[in-house]
């Protein structure tokens, strides 16, 4: 390559590799690095050496805003300090080629044969299919070659397949010079799960992992993609515990798209009632008062859900602006337990974790995050009740359901670009 492989930034969140030894997720990229990029050049490149670029992209938590991104509704996430890291160089031909450092698995595609990206290992196919939008979109990478490791979850609901997504856009814009915007990367890489992946997504993982910034949480509209900043003092004297329930599913096969259909449905049936009515980010509280009655119970309870999720949300983001985390707290214990009643979408563990966290002195708010069906809770905490909450979860989990859990001190949270 032109010049060696950049060292890679130094990440406080280490996991075991297979040898089971302790390092962290660039540390295992940077090793991967020195074996397969720097022991010669890229096979079909015509440089002695190809250059390479690194780029990040982190997972996120969603402090408010349960299922609203697709019914066109207000989020508040905020990126975290775990992410997926991709190495990339040209490859000269028509040909890319992948490996995964964590999965220590091989895949290859070309972008002139019409490959079937459902073939692909699930890892790969987010990349194929960032590839295929780009492609689709007249942008014209040409082949290369990807190195991924990562430290986020795989299915925890902290948004791995977004990060995953977005990593390789960023990537790809700097390799091949595609001078992609950050709005228009987050939108393409949502494309690409839909389309590719089969999992009818809305915008928040991909725009909150590529526009979030550090020291804050990111409130966005969902259908204007107007956003802000608003300050978070993770620094300070808060922090978020992240609990990982052990409970794995895939978007793709739970009732993720069955939950849009509904809310779908829900919002066509108000829409009889009031033409400017596109979805339920539409519908006022007092029309459900009004008609609901006239609507399946179920479809109403999702109903109500999304309407109260995204007044919750812009006021949760007045009252972090405000620095009054005592009430954003209670917005969060309110949005789990609407998740967990009306929308349908926690289980036992989510709920017992948001129990136990409510019970320890300290902490402002906890929720179950991601799309749920299992995955992770997200709690608020003073930063002198960190310990106290780790140690009580972790052993009251166990006693219910055997095995043991993981929890995740975020401090600080990252944002995407290159190394």
């Amino acid at each position: 390559m032109d010049q060696p492989a950049p060292p890679l930034a130094d990440d406080p969140n280490a996991a075991s590799d297979p040898a089971g030894t302790t390092e962290t997720a660039p540390e295992r990229l940077q090793r991967a690095l020195s074996r397969h990029f720097e022991t010669g050049p890229s096979p079909n490149s015509s440089d002695e050496r190809a250059s390479c670029v690194v780029a990040q992209a982190p997972g996120r938590v969603n402090l408010l805003g349960g299922h609203t991104d697709y019914s066109g509704g207000f989020v508040l996430p905020t990126t975290i300090d775990r992410a997926v890291y991709v190495a990339l160089r040209a490859s000269g031909d028509e040909t890319v080629r992948l490996r995964s450092v964590d999965f220590d698995e091989d895949a290859t595609f070309s972008l002139e044969a019409e490959t079937a990206i459902e073939e692909l290992p699930t890892w790969a196919r987010y990349v194929a299919g960032v590839t295929a939008e780009l492609r689709r979109r007249g942008y014209a990478p040409e082949g290369f070659e990807a190195l991924i490791a990562g430290n986020v979850p795989l299915g925890a609901g902290l948004s791995s397949s977004a990060a995953l997504e977005v990593a390789t856009a960023v990537g790809l814009g700097e390799l091949f010079s595609l001078g992609l915007g950050a709005v228009e990367t987050a939108r393409l890489c949502q494309r690409a799960e839909q389309e590719h992946v089969g999992v009818e997504c809305g915008i928040m993982d991909q725009f909150s992992s590529h526009l979030g910034r550090a020291g804050h949480a990111l409130f966005l509209d969902c259908r204007s993609l107007e956003h802000r900043h608003v300050p978070l003092p993770l620094a300070e004297d808060v922090c978020l515990v992240v609990a990982d329930s052990g409970v794995r599913r895939e978007l793709a096969s739970s009732k993720y798209n069955e939950r849009r259909r509904e809310c779908e449905e829900a919002a066509r049936f108000f829409a009889q009632f009031d033409a400017s009515i596109e979805s339920l980010r539409d519908v006022p509280e007092a029309l459900i008062e009004k008609q609901g009655t006239e609507l399946d119970d179920t479809l109403r309870r999702r109903a109500r859900h999304v309407v109260s999720e995204n007044e919750r949300v812009e006021r949760g983001a007045t009252l972090l602006a405000d620095g009054d985390l005592e009430a954003f707290g209670q917005l969060m214990n309110a949005s789990h337990a609407s998740l967990a009643s009306g929308y349908e979408v926690s289980c036992a563990e989510l709920d017992a974790l948001v129990e136990i966290a409510q019970s320890v002195e300290g902490v402002l708010g906890t929720r179950m995050t991601g799309a749920g069906f299992g995955g992770c809770t997200v709690t608020l905490v003073r930063r002198d009740a960190t310990e106290h909450l780790r140690r009580a979860m972790e052993a009251r989990y166990r006693e219910r359901f055997a095995p043991d859990l993981e929890t995740y001190v975020v401090e600080r949270n990252l944002k995407a670009g290159l190394l």
